[in-house]
């Protein structure tokens, strides 16, 4: 789960032009690591190459579009000409990650080292319908490449609730079946031509974002769960992302053991119905009190009883992951993160009591965007290894 990619190509041999590749790429990799420019003393420093060698290959990544001349930067108390200085040119090129859930669609487009341009989310009651998913994905899509000309986007992920086999092909949905026989992951496909787009499960994207930035940095072993009216689970074992012979490993909403299957429709049924779910869950959190210590700005009782109801029908299923991984810590994320104070001491006292060994139960803290972000972590990962050669 290593956001650092190696900076050797593949090729094979020592000829003098492969060398010169092998030191492009290197110091390419350096200057992509934040976005200060560098001279070519310093560079020749960091990667420890002969300034002719550095000079030659930044010639090479500026015709390739990668590298650009920054502004030099008066030196006080020197005369004489200003070093040239160069910087990673992070808006070459785009990327794209879309969550494209069944309640809602979280699409962000960013730069080359991850920063976000253009983010863009819209919340819907049901997007079942291939034609209703296909209209919004269309929207979302529009509205974050609307300004892409000087940043094309070359390669855009798609998170979906699918188990998405090792070729990236979906498998299966029980989710949104109408998806594919619909033909919607093609058709979404057909809105970049000539650009890599793929597709994987939701909860591995989410995984995937928290290794990177969030609560599974340093961790080896872990389990991310995405609670709400979808639920899904996966894993870290060993410090990389399960996937399982068909890309399935996580996948057990269908068990009746678990208690998931039925547990998004009993969710929905505690809810009034002057209200709706978002609320609910917000208004269990309201304010980050603990449970039992509300008040006017505090968590609303009712809202905090549902949340604790949905811990409950889930905690059977949790209980069998945690004692098949034993993972150092559960990442709670999807829905139910605005009331994770709630959810997650509810489920920890339900889990915990049925452990040999106690786990920490914590919210995801890269949060909403989980999924997004985990997309654009793998679309980062396309262009550094397909378009920059540093894989």
């Amino acid at each position: 789960m290593d956001e650092t990619v190696s900076t050797i190509p593949s090729v094979v041999g020592t000829t003098p032009g492969v060398l010169r590749l092998m030191n492009s790429r290197a110091i390419l990799d350096e200057l992509l690591r934040d976005d200060a420019s560098r001279t070519v003393t310093e560079l020749s420093r960091t990667v420890g190459l002969s300034r002719p060698t550095v000079e030659a290959a930044l010639a090479d990544l500026v015709d390739e579009g990668w590298v650009t001349e920054a502004e030099a930067i008066a030196t006080p108390n020197k005369a004489g000409r200003r070093a040239k200085r160069f910087a990673a040119d992070a808006t070459a090129g785009s990327v794209l990650g879309v969550d494209l859930g069944l309640h809602g669609i979280v699409g962000i487009r960013a730069d080359l080292r991850g920063v976000t341009l253009t983010r863009v989310e819209e919340r819907y009651a049901d997007l079942a319908d291939a034609e209703q998913a296909w209209t919004s994905v269309q929207d979302v899509v529009r509205r974050l490449t609307a300004d892409s000309d000087a940043s094309p986007v070359l390669a855009a992920t798609f998170g979906v609730p699918a188990v998405v086999d090792r070729s990236g092909e979906i498998d299966y949905t029980v989710a949104v079946p109408e998806w594919v026989e619909r033909r919607v992951p093609g058709r979404i496909q057909d809105l970049f031509p000539g650009v890599a787009t793929f597709f994987d499960n939701d909860a591995k994207l989410a995984a995937t974002a928290e290794a990177m930035w969030g609560r599974f940095r340093g961790v080896q072993d872990g389990l991310y769960l995405v609670m709400g009216r979808q639920i899904g689970a996966a894993y870290v074992i060993d410090g990389a992302l399960a996937r399982g012979a068909r890309g399935a490993a996580g996948e057990m909403g269908g068990l009746a053991s678990t208690g998931w299957p039925g547990a998004p429709a009993r969710l929905e049924a505690r809810i009034a119905s002057d209200t709706d779910l978002e609320s609910v869950f917000a208004a269990a959190g309201r304010g980050g009190a603990a449970p039992g210590q509300g008040g006017a700005d505090g968590p609303d009782p009712a809202a905090v009883s549902v949340v604790r109801a949905f811990a409950d029908d889930v905690a059977p299923g949790v209980v069998q992951l945690v004692t098949t991984i034993d993972p150092e810590v559960v990442v709670i994320g999807g829905e139910v993160l605005p009331a994770a104070p709630v959810f997650t001491e509810a489920l920890a006292a339900v889990v915990t009591p049925q452990l040999r060994h106690p786990v920490e139960i914590v919210p995801s803290t890269v949060g909403r965007d989980a999924v997004a972000r985990g997309a654009l972590a793998r679309s980062l990962t396309h262009v550094r290894t397909s378009h920059m050669g540093l894989g």
